[in-house]
């Protein structure tokens, strides 16, 4: 029913936008657009900055808005939408870090820079046009409906090893997509310090016992594989309670589909604690080990210099409902676990990434070209190249 009337509105969208756009001609401005949240992601706080430096005459809109809040107000998604077009009819470059139908549903000028950032600097799982019909992932009716990641400029991947991986998710020549990691890189490799200190002495509770761990798990799109993962996660927590260690979950639980507010109380143990006031980034600085099944926060934490480890008990049945781009198992097969207590014994007697992880890093996530040269530079650069 959606993809049919996404069909039926096109022509009408189009002539709307098209009077948009003959009131509003093009400027020397670059709109920031997110569904990520409604503040403004890391990535695009230091793009902003770097591209404020390297051009003071260009003008910057940011515009973010989750999809959660456009639910909770009146003719939400509409009214963003609106606003949306509003900025991007008279903009020179658009940047995104997610689908925007703004940008991809209606038909925007030749000369428009669209810059897709994406909010991950890979992909362990598929995603988008890789996923359609699949139980995660939207219908490729709809799909096709919505024009999905259309009208792309260039796209951002962390690394070579992704470049295909992201061709196939958002259907673009091979030659938009760059190897250029998001901003975001530059506080994994080098944190502010000031910040550090003032994150350890807000949260003592945080290293009451050692290591510290954060768990970032990708979440589960069924109440299936919910109440799997919930299962999974309770051998989890008791083996981390047996080694005396401290497990940090940023995650809201309630996110997971199916969970209700009985289950989620119901875990309690004095090693877990929960953190959803603090960003991912931050506490990558601050912890020993990271553990994750199939998110993209491997990328992040292998680049923050930290060892990875992969708890995946429901391995076989994610590949075959879901799929995965990278095979965790070959590539890093001395990190990744089905049994909770081999997962903890293993990360006792590892306090370094091994080379195998530091490969793995290597591979999908690009070293500077060289020392002192920032992603937000080579970001910021890319994109006033495009519109010059």
């Amino acid at each position: 029913m959606l993809a049919f009337a996404a069909i039926i509105i096109r022509p009408f969208a189009v002539v709307f936008y098209g009077l948009i756009k003959l009131l509003r001609p093009a400027r020397h401005k670059i709109t920031f657009i997110s569904r990520q949240s409604d503040a403004t992601p890391v990535d695009f706080s230091l793009l902003i900055s770097e591209l404020s430096h390297q051009d003071r005459s260009a003008t910057i809109k940011v515009l973010c808005c989750s999809d959660a809040t456009r639910s909770k107000r009146f003719l939400g998604t509409m009214r963003q939408t609106i606003c949306e077009l509003w900025h991007i009819a008279n903009s020179a470059a658009v940047v995104l870090d997610g689908y925007a139908l703004s940008v991809s549903y209606f038909p925007q000028r030749k000369n428009l820079y669209v810059l897709q950032m994406w909010h991950a600097l890979g992909a362990v799982k598929r995603f988008s046009w890789q996923a359609v019909d699949t139980p995660g992932g939207r219908s490729a009716r709809l799909a096709r409906a919505l024009r999905m990641h259309a009208n792309y400029t260039a796209v951002l991947t962390g690394g070579e090893a992704s470049r295909e991986i992201f061709r196939h998710a958002f259907r673009v020549a091979r030659t938009r997509i760059h190897a250029l990691p998001l901003p975001r890189v530059d506080m994994l490799r080098a944190p502010d310090v000031n910040r550090l200190d003032l994150l350890i002495s807000h949260n003592q509770e945080l290293f009451k016992a050692t290591p510290l761990i954060l768990y970032a798990p990708t979440f589960r799109d069924t109440a299936q594989s919910s109440h799997r993962w919930l299962s999974d996660f309770q051998k989890l927590l008791a083996a981390v309670e047996d080694a005396g260690a401290t497990l940090i979950l940023s995650n809201h639980l309630r996110s997971h589909a199916g969970l209700n507010k009985h289950e989620v109380d119901a875990l309690q143990s004095p090693s877990l604690i929960v953190k959803e006031d603090l960003d991912t980034l931050d506490l990558l600085a601050i912890v020993d080990h990271v553990i994750t099944d199939y998110s993209a926060v491997s990328f992040e934490a292998a680049t923050a210099g930290k060892p990875v480890w992969f708890y995946v008990p429901d391995y076989d049945d994610y590949v075959a409902q879901r799929g995965l781009n990278i095979d965790l198992r070959q590539i890093l097969p001395g990190a990744c676990f089905a049994n909770p207590q081999e997962l903890m014994a293993e990360l006792a007697h590892q306090q370094l990434p091994t080379a195998a992880q530091e490969a793995f890093r290597r591979e999908y996530v690009q070293d500077p070209p060289k020392p002192g040269v920032t992603s937000a530079q080579q970001v910021a650069r890319l994109i006033l190249q495009g519109i010059q």
